[in-house]
């Protein structure tokens, strides 16, 4: 009795390495493989190692040299000689042969070799060929009938003392006379059986052969005689009889084959793959179980091993159920999108062993190799949240994902400007959302995020009775490799968490891109008892039309919107980054006249050009002087007065920062207005110096104005110009026009 495990290769294709020294090293090679002194390939017996999908070129081949020659292994040679060759479900290339195949080579029945080549077609047009020299032992002893049900064939092998001393003929040619099939079918009397030659035979995809005390039937799927039937699954059987000639004697040799067609389905959790567990064409008198075994990978797994990875084998209504878990070791999930929802099919390189008895055979093995994959079935990501962490840190998960999967962006609606993160602009030090990945032993993974609830892009509802709720959109952009396909995940959850009510009310400040965000918090009061005033002034409806705010009231708290460039606003820096503004806030009794709280709020707000004219009588100004063609040098521009050059610079911006009676500033009289003016430019270089005749720069001025009213110099205004149409009044600075070649360009921000 053979031993459980297949009989026969399950190929490796690695590449070894040629050090200067002529050393050759192969990294990670495993146990019983070695390299020769030139890059080879090389096997090991009933051991799943495949080829790495980096390694293919745009073509593979496997290819034999015999007899006739070189010459490569077709689909049609490699199902009549018993070599089987597929892609995994991870893309890796598997190769199996049989033992009794063509090429194989047997010493005494019990080691087995096969010499082959590997060819690749790589890259860059090269073909690259790798020689495989395979070897293995028999373990055990063959049974009497042996059938394989592989991915592309059917073979049977019967073993027979009688034939043993009949493998060799004085002449190769009695052989076929001697030897012819007949085929039959189960709706069809036995006199309507058709009889064929070996040769008539091979001519249909049939291969007989007797390698030493075996005689040895194989076929490929849909051949010519076979037939197709529904016995509670779908199999495939061809009722072949080999008519041996024994010197004056007739042998009749049963070879009939079936193996299950059926495809795995998708049952709850698990891959469901079922074969009836009487083979009755197979089966001759009364049936006696002798066991049934499975593997993945070309590996047999142990009971507690198939228990670990919840692998079952049950019986069902007379057939045997296989279930294998979504997601368990040894399976491949692959990811795809059915109809806008992610989705998963799973797929396994199933080996499903039986042996039993019957009146005819003292025993029979059957052998299944079937690459099994399931439709693609939706799934939805479970989204988990955690408590809040002593460090106000709100963490959640979602998953899990197939390993093909990975997260592109992530955004976050908390009330505010969203709170976003993308793969290609994330940082190690990201305070704002961070985002890790967390692997699973299956090879699937799931995604953690965590971020500060006091964020001030998350607003928190205050719902009273001391508790307030955020109220959390997350939106998932995720990609599929190497498909490109993208699919997107939205989770909306609330998260309550209970806060000590303040006594007195309470001031808050957060900022936003483009504004500054005061929060009064008040209590769940029926009525308002304190005023609120910024910058020493009561806060009213002239106050929020001029500086254009922005109100919100909410049962227990009121918020303040104030825009970056809001009169209302004080000015505190301007740098090449950002403008600095704040607003100092108080709360005041509207009874006793009391300050209940006080609030100086600073907030930074990138620019990327800004002109400000400031109530002391000096102007700030950042520019961008790219524009031009070629680019005009930022630390080479002036004012009128050529001594006072930029504060500051970097690669496009120059900062100027002056006071109106300096750096040539000019006043003139508009009405009620003075009007101060300079101008920033570049100085042109003119070649020769001595009768300069050509220049290599572009004209570069930029004009800038301020205007105040005659009678107060105390403005305060700043301008971060959209368009070419902004009414300037007296509490604005002047419209800027840049002139480069000749051309007026407005200023972007």
């Amino acid at each position: 009795m053979v031993d459980f495990t297949w009989m026969g290769w399950m190929v490796a294709v690695y590449v070894c390495e040629v050090l200067g020294n002529g050393a050759v090293v192969w990294p990670g090679r495993p146990m019983g493989v070695t390299c020769g002194v030139a890059p080879r390939l090389a096997s090991v017996c009933s051991q799943s190692i495949t080829t790495r999908s980096s390694f293919l070129g745009l073509m593979f081949r496997f290819a034999f040299e015999d007899q006739n020659g070189f010459h490569f292994l077709s689909n049609q040679e490699a199902s009549f000689c018993g070599y089987t060759v597929l892609i995994s479900g991870v893309g890796e290339v598997v190769f199996r042969a049989s033992f009794l195949g063509c090429h194989v080579h047997s010493k005494r029945g019990t080691d087995y070799h096969l010499h082959l080549w590997f060819v690749n077609l790589q890259s860059d047009g090269k073909v690259a060929a790798y020689p495989l020299q395979l070897h293995c032992s028999l373990q055990g002893q063959w049974s009497t009938r042996e059938i394989v049900c592989e991915e592309n064939y059917m073979e049977v092998s019967i073993q027979q003392s009688l034939l043993s001393g009949t493998s060799k003929t004085e002449k190769k040619g009695d052989d076929e006379a001697d030897i012819t099939v007949m085929f039959s079918t189960e709706d069809r009397p036995p006199e309507q059986a058709r009889v064929l030659s070996l040769t008539e035979a091979a001519a249909l995809g049939y291969h007989i052969s007797q390698r030493g005390s075996h005689l040895v039937f194989r076929c490929p799927y849909s051949s010519p005689l076979s037939q197709s039937v529904k016995r509670g699954v779908d199999l495939e059987i061809v009722r072949a009889t080999i008519l041996y000639r024994l010197r004056s004697n007739f042998l009749a040799v049963d070879t009939t084959v079936a193996c299950a067609q059926n495809e795995a389905t998708a049952d709850g959790p698990d891959l469901l793959w079922t074969v009836p567990y009487v083979l009755s064409p197979l089966v001759h008198g009364q049936f006696r179980d002798r066991g049934m075994r499975m593997g993945v990978n070309g590996w047999t797994l142990s009971e507690p091993e198939n228990a670990e990875r919840g692998f079952k084998v049950g019986l069902q209504e007379g057939r045997v159920e296989i279930r294998i878990p979504f997601g368990a070791h040894g399976g491949h999930l692959k990811s795809g999108v059915l109809r806008g929802q992610y989705s998963q099919s799973m797929s396994v390189d199933l080996f499903f062993t039986r042996q039993w008895e019957d009146e005819r055979w003292p025993l029979t093995q059957h052998r299944s190799f079937r690459l099994l994959k399931t439709p693609f079935i939706p799934q939805v990501p479970v989204f988990t949240s955690k408590a809040v962490s002593s460090k106000g840190l709100f963490s959640f998960t979602v998953g899990s994902f197939a390993a093909d999967v990975s997260l592109q962006k992530v955004t976050v609606d908390g009330g505010g400007d969203l709170l976003t993160w993308t793969w290609s602009h994330q940082t190690q030090h990201d305070t704002d959302l961070s985002v890790s990945r967390l692997s699973h032993s299956n090879g699937s993974h799931s995604y953690q995020l965590r971020f500060p609830l006091s964020h001030t892009k998350i607003i928190p509802e205050f719902v009273g009775g001391g508790y307030k709720v955020y109220s959390l959109s997350f939106s998932f952009t995720l990609i599929i490799s190497p498909s490109g396909e993208v699919f997107y995940h939205q989770v909306t959850i609330e998260h309550s968490i209970e806060y000590a009510a303040p006594s007195s009310p309470k001031l808050e400040g957060k900022c936003t891109d483009s504004s500054l965000l005061v929060l009064l918090h008040h209590g769940a009061q029926a009525e308002l008892q304190w005023e609120l005033f910024l910058a020493g002034r009561k806060l009213d409806w002239d106050l929020v039309e001029m500086g254009g705010f922005l109100l919100k009231a909410e049962d227990d708290y009121m918020s303040v919107e104030i825009p970056s460039y809001s009169p209302g606003m004080h000015f505190e820096e301007l740098t090449l980054q950002g403008l600095v503004s704040g607003v100092e806030v108080s709360v005041v009794d509207s009874v006793s006249l009391k300050v209940e709280d006080t609030l100086v709020h600073k907030c930074t707000f990138p620019a990327r050009e800004l002109f400000v004219c400031l109530p002391e009588g000096r102007m700030v100004a950042v520019v961008d002087t790219t524009h031009t063609i070629p680019p005009t040098h930022p630390n080479r521009t002036t004012l009128l007065d050529h001594s006072c050059v930029p504060m500051e610079t970097d690669s496009a911006r120059a900062l100027f920062s002056f006071s109106l009676d300096s750096c040539g500033t000019t006043v003139t009289t508009e009405g009620s207005f003075l009007v101060y003016e300079n101008q920033i430019s570049y100085r042109q270089e003119f070649l020769p110096v001595d009768d300069p005749l050509i220049h290599r720069d572009s004209p570069y001025r930029l004009t800038l104005q301020c205007r105040y009213p005659a009678n107060d110099t105390r403005t305060f205004a700043i301008r971060h110009p959209l368009n070419s149409s902004v009414n300037l009044t007296a509490m604005s600075a002047k419209r800027r026009h840049r002139e480069a070649a000749n051309t007026s360009v407005c200023l972007k921000p």
